[in-house]
């Protein structure tokens, strides 16, 4: 987050229009922008009245973003930042002064909690680096983003996740390089298959596999049992845990078929990931309590 301004111009051709906006660049070079960039609003009315924008009022703020939208808040104009695109409007000086006295105390953002997502892709990712040499720093906020990583001998880099997750090693010493079938299967991660019999509506069986789908269809005698729908799941015996709760049901011996809904079970398959990533998220923000995550 870089301190910055918010900033009000005003226009020759009309006392009550004005541009408001924020920067964290030196205001000069962003008042320029506006009145050479004739592709928006307020270059093509330089371009009309061939008179520039003026620099009325600005304020300094430490996080441009907040304040802006804390300015507009204020004024009661409630399409933020602007209405409908538009970039520029007509104001009473009054309630301009209203979104700049507000913009002022705005302060900055308060912390927002880091969302489920991120910690599932870093519990991801902290699997697949286990017994290679290779450290996550920070977390993983998208698998073909980018996010930091440090290996044994001190070398650090900025990479897309999803590659150092299929064998990617350090791109210096090589540390950590790995065939991706292995990583994949140290990782432990599986399938829970709902599966079904033509011939035998109403029953179900839920089997779980580490196996890749390709092997499950391949070397299993299923004695007509089909997979209706399959979950690829990180953690397989949270998974398999879960799956019997939503369907209110305790998991059979030896996984036998019981009697469910079709629709019921149908219904538990499409919750299930919303409920495992709740889980990984909350033992990963225990786990960060107990060993904080190091940063970048």
């Amino acid at each position: 987050m870089k301190p910055g301004y918010i900033y009000v111009l005003v226009h020759p051709s009309d006392p009550a229009l004005v541009k408001v906006g924020r920067t964290t660049q030196k205001l000069e070079r962003r008042i320029a922008q506006h009145n050479t960039d004739y592709a928006k609003i307020a270059g093509q009315i330089v371009k009309e009245t061939g008179q520039k924008w003026e620099l009325k009022e600005y304020i300094e703020v430490p996080d441009p973003v907040h304040a802006e939208a804390v300015f507009w808040g204020a004024t009661g104009l409630t399409d933020i930042p602007y209405r409908g695109g538009v970039e520029v409007e007509r104001m009473e000086w009054k309630t301009v002064q209203a979104g700049l006295n507000a913009a002022r105390e705005a302060g900055v953002r308060p912390p927002q909690p880091t969302p489920d997502h991120v910690y599932v892709y870093t519990a991801w990712m902290r699997k697949r680096l286990a017994g290679r040499g290779i450290t996550l720093v920070g977390h993983v906020r998208s698998k073909y983003g980018r996010s930091d990583f440090q290996c044994i001998n001190g070398h650090a880099w900025r990479t897309v996740p999803a590659n150092v997750a299929a064998g990617e090693g350090c791109p210096q010493c090589a540390v950590g390089e790995k065939d991706a079938e292995e990583i994949e299967q140290a990782a432990g991660s599986g399938f829970l298959c709902l599966m079904i019999h033509p011939e035998k509506p109403g029953l179900i069986k839920v089997e779980l596999t580490l196996e890749t789908l390709d092997r499950f269809y391949e070397g299993n005698d299923r004695d007509g049992w089909e997979v209706h729908r399959y979950r690829d799941v990180q953690e397989p015996a949270l998974a398999e845990a879960l799956i019997w709760d939503l369907l209110g049901r305790a998991r059979p011996n030896d996984r036998e078929p019981i009697r469910v809904d079709l629709n019921l079970a149908e219904q538990a398959f499409r919750d299930l990931i919303p409920e495992m990533h709740r889980e990984i998220a909350a033992m990963e923000r225990r786990r960060d309590r107990l060993h904080p995550t190091p940063s970048p």
